[in-house]
This record gives C-alpha cells, structure tokens and sequence, in this order.
C-alpha cells in the first residue's frame, strides 16, 4: 500500500518542502555528482553532432565524386558510341547529360540503403542494370500513388460539383469537366457531365455522354448503368420515344432488384410507371405504383412516399379525379414537409396550384403557388423560383392583372437567362409578349414574340415556333402590316404542321383565313375556314369548329353544319 504522507504536498509549499531537502549538507555531494553526469552528457552530446556532421559531410562529398565520376563516364561513352561527326554531342549537350546522370546517382545515395550502394558500384562498373530495375519499381510504386490520388481528387472534385449544380450550373460544368481530366475511365464523371449538360439544355452532349458512360461502366458499375439506364429513359421520354424508355427503365429496375437496392428501386418503378401512363398502359402503370409503395412502406422511404403521392396525384388529375387528385398531392406535401425535404414539398405545392387553375379555383390557385414560390426562395434554387414566377404569372394573367402578370414573367425570364435555359426562356418571353399584347403595347410584344421564335428556332422547338410566329402575326395583323403578318403565319402553318398538332394547323390555317378577309379577299377566307374546319373536325376539336362556323357566318360564308348540328337533326 503506498504512503500518501511520503510524497511531499503539492503547490508552494511542496515546492519548498523538496528545496529544504536538497539544500541540506547530506544532499551536496549527490547534487554534485549529479551536475558533473549532465554535463558530461552535454560535452559528449557535442562531441556527437559534431562527428555526425563531418561523417555527413564525407558521405556527400563521396555522393557528389561518384555522381561526376559517373556522369563522365556515361557522357564519355555516348561521344565514342558517335561515328558521324554530326552525331558528336557538343559541349551544352554533354553537360546536360551528365546534369541528368548525376541526378539519377543522387537519387539513389539517398536511399541510403544497400541496393542504393549496390547500384552504384554497378554503374561505375558501366552496369546500369540494377539501377534501372531500382527506378522501374519506384516509378511504379509513385504511379499507383498518383492514380489512387487522382482517382480521390477527381471524386472529391465530383462531390463538390454536385453540391455547386442547385445554385450554379456552368461553376458545377467546370468542376465536373475537372474530375473527368483527372479520372476520364470513371464513368460516374461522364454522368455527372451529362446531368449538368442536360440542366444546360445541351440534350445532343447529353446523349454522347450517357451513350460513352454506359460503354465505360459495362461489366464493373452495375449501379452505374441502372442510373445510366435511368437518364436515358428521361432522355427518351422527352423526345417522346416511350418504348425505348420503357426498355431503359425496365432494365433499370432489374439491376436495382439484384443490387437489393429498395429506395433506387422504387424511383425505377415510378418512372417506370409514369412512362407506361404516357404510353397509355394504365394497369401496368398501377401495379408498378403499387409496388412502389410496398417498397417504401416496408422500408420506411417517406421522401419515396412523398414523390409517390406526388406522382398518382398527377394521374389522378390527367383521369379527371380532381378530388382524389388533390388528396395525393396535399399528402406528398405533408410527407414533405414533415421530412424537412422542401424541394418535394415545392414541387407538390406547384402541382396542387395547377390543379386548382385547371378547375378554375384561380384564388386558391395563386395562394398555392405563391407557397411554392416561397418554398423555391428558401432552397435558392433559379430555375426553381423561375419556374415559381412563370406559373404565378400565368395565373395572374387568366385573372387579367396583366401588368403584375408581365413583372412575374419578366423575373422568370431573367433567371432563366442567367442560369442559361434557353427554352425555358423561350415559354418565359412568349407569355411575357402575351401579357405586353394585352395591355396594348404592341411594341413591346413584338419584340418578345420576335425573341422567343429566335430561341425556339434554335431549340428547334417546332410548337414553340408555331405558338410565337402565330402571335407575332397576329400583331403585324393588328398593325395592318399584312405582308408580315402573311410571312409570319406562313411559318406558323409550316412548324404546326411539323409538329402534328392538328389543333394548332387549324388554328394557323384559321389566321391565314382572317388575313384574306382583312385584304378583302372573301373566297381565299371562306377557303382556309373550310380548311380549318375539316381540320377540327378530324381532330374532333368540338369548340374549335363552332368558333369556326360561327367566323364565317361573320365572313359571309356559305352555311356549313358542324358534325353534332347534323346528328341532332338526323
């Protein structure tokens, strides 16, 4: 058991406790010979270094003499191996030569070690062998290093542009381009350049990409490829080529089924889903929903959840089911909110206010989307708060407060620009030249119109063309400008048919009618309404062919009964 009381107390008065004791007589002759051992450990410690650094000294000294013996050497040798006189190395030649063979000798005195030695007896024997085998297995050792580092910065790289991609596109582009530079093998940085290209609108780079990084990712990243196969399906949904996206998404769903992987799964199976409900599969579209949810019910995925409700509240919506409709979409916001995930609380509050516009609840409608607005400001994603001022506007201009209207879609254009959406940009500037034309100022509205059939055109957006060259005549029509007005409606015509929209044909065919009507020409009008209403008729554009008939009762056309007049009186 050890004494307490024998060590001395701690603090001051310890301190002095232990100095009375040493100042003692008893104690001077061991405090004596202890100052003699330390210092003559400090005189032999001297005396070391000393010696170190003359042996030091001589070793590199010794490292230099072998070094130049042996750059000589070699340099001299390359002079005698030269029979032509032009091949004689001249004399900046030889000394650079023997700059690098001296280099090579230093290198291997540093590794202090006896391959180093022995490497260098070899080459003063003219033997290069062993030292070349010493630096082939460093330069491979340093190569796997550098691999793996680029391997982890190009990664670290990615990571940072992904965490950039919300608020900045083209600084994510340039991070993302950084990464594939130093990993160009590494088919997770193709797919990063093909989302950022894609947020850009660049779908032509995109389909390279995804098509190089599937190459790439072929028998290593199955998780890869699933998400690959993912973006290729969106890509073929988009251009409206539903069978190949079903293809991508089906295999995508395969690959997460084997990976066991629940919550990639259930976004397979939605987008799946939502591809069959375009195709107008129905019955496959809803079982591959109800999947989707067992899987995020079993597996807890409320996020999943939340898109779920999201997505059926869509299809309830495009079936008629407003109602039922509007449950789904106030639950996913509820789930989304709960869950703090206010990008998915965003989107449902967008979709609840266009489902409000389309059963004409317009005041509900603006107070939803004004939410969603809010929603977007907080995430501080652009293209978000765009997307936020281009629906309130579209609202608040079917309410006909067309200057509050024009001030939203002017915020939207902006952003847009900045973020460099050109299409989104194109829908922006349309509607903001829809709102200038209703507020009478044709100025305005021809500039608009005339700026978004430029980035239609260059989107080759065929619809878009249609809507923006149509409008653009119609205020060269107001304006009487008739030969314009014709040009314009005349491309119209041309990108409507393009498009195979029959409604938007009639409609351009109607324009070109009341054109000749204003020119005076009565049988050129009734000509293209007739035209027109075949057209609608086809279509069985109801509404449109009785605007129609009753235009050109106006015109003074011959009487033309529309299909439902004729069953009534059958």
């Amino acid at each position: 058991m050890v004494d307490v009381a024998a060590f001395p107390k701690p603090g001051v008065q310890g301190f002095m406790q232990v100095l009375a004791e040493l100042s003692s007589p008893s104690n001077w002759t061991a405090l004596q010979s202890l100052f003699a051992a330390v210092l003559l450990l400090i005189v032999l410690g001297s005396l070391g270094a000393f010696v170190l650094r003359k042996v030091l000294h001589k070793d590199e000294e010794q490292s230099r003499i072998d070094a130049e013996q042996i750059a000589v050497m070699v340099a001299g040798n390359m002079v005698a191996r030269s029979p032509e006189e032009g091949d004689r190395l001249s004399l900046k030649e030889r000394n650079s030569i023997k700059a690098l063979i001296g280099e090579a000798v230093l290198s291997l005195r540093e590794h202090k070690s006896w391959a180093g030695r022995r490497a260098i007896e070899q080459l003063k024997a003219a033997d290069p062998s062993f030292a070349l085998e010493i630096f082939a297995d460093i330069a491979e050792v340093k190569r796997v290093e550098a691999d793996k580092a680029a391997r982890e910065a190009s990664a670290a790289l990615r990571h940072q542009g992904a965490l950039t991609l919300p608020s900045d596109a083209r600084g994510a582009l340039a991070l993302f381009q950084q990464a594939f530079e130093l990993n160009p093998h590494d088919a997770a940085n193709l797919l990063a350049l093909a989302v950022v290209q894609f947020r850009l609108g660049d779908i032509p780079s995109v389909e390279a990409l995804i098509a190089e990084a599937r190459t790439l990712a072929q028998g290593s990243r199955e998780d890869v490829i699933g998400l690959i196969d993912m973006f290729a399906g969106v890509l073929n949904v988009r251009g409206g080529r539903l069978e190949a996206a079903i293809e991508k998404f089906e295999n995508a769903k395969r690959i997460f089924e084997a990976l066991d992987e629940p919550r990639a799964l259930v976004d397979a199976l939605m987008t799946l889903a939502s591809a069959q409900m375009k195709a107008g599969n129905l019955d496959g579209a809803l079982a591959n929903y109800g999947a989707a949810q067992v899987l995020c019910t079993k597996n807890d995925y409320q996020l999943g959840l939340a898109q779920l409700h999201a997505d059926l509240g869509l299809l309830l919506q495009s079936l008629g089911r407003f109602p039922d409709a509007e449950q789904m979409l106030l639950k996913s916001f509820t789930i989304a909110e709960q869950q703090g995930e206010i990008a998915i609380a965003a989107v449902a509050a967008a979709n609840l206010a266009l489902l409000y516009r389309e059963t004409h609840d317009l005041d509900r409608a603006e107070e939803t989307i004004r939410q969603a607005l809010a929603l977007e400001t907080r995430l501080k994603h652009k293209d978000g708060i765009a997307r936020g001022n281009l629906n309130l506007g579209t609202i608040l201009f079917e309410k006909a407060r067309f200057a509050e209207a024009a001030s939203h879609f002017q915020k939207a254009l902006d952003l847009y620009e900045e973020v460099e959406l050109p299409g989104l940009a194109a829908n922006a500037v349309y509607n903001l030249g829809n709102a200038q034309r209703a507020l009478k100022d044709d100025g305005g509205a021809e500039r608009c119109y005339r700026k978004a059939l430029d980035l239609f055109l260059v989107g080759s957006d065929a619809a878009g063309v249609a809507r923006a060259a149509g409008n653009l005549g119609a205020v060269y029509l107001d304006t009487e400008r008739f030969e314009d007005a014709e040009q314009e409606f005349l491309l119209a015509l041309d990108a409507a048919r393009e498009s195979a929209d029959p409604r938007a044909v009639a409609m351009q065919t109607r324009n070109l009618a009341v054109l000749a009507h204003k020119r005076g020409e009565t049988s050129e009008a009734c000509a293209r309404l007739k035209e027109s209403l075949d057209i609608c008729r086809a279509a069985k554009a109801e509404t449109e062919a009785l605007e129609l008939k009753v235009l050109m009762g106006q015109f003074g056309c011959e009487p033309v009964e529309i299909e439902g007049e004729e069953k009534q009186r059958a």
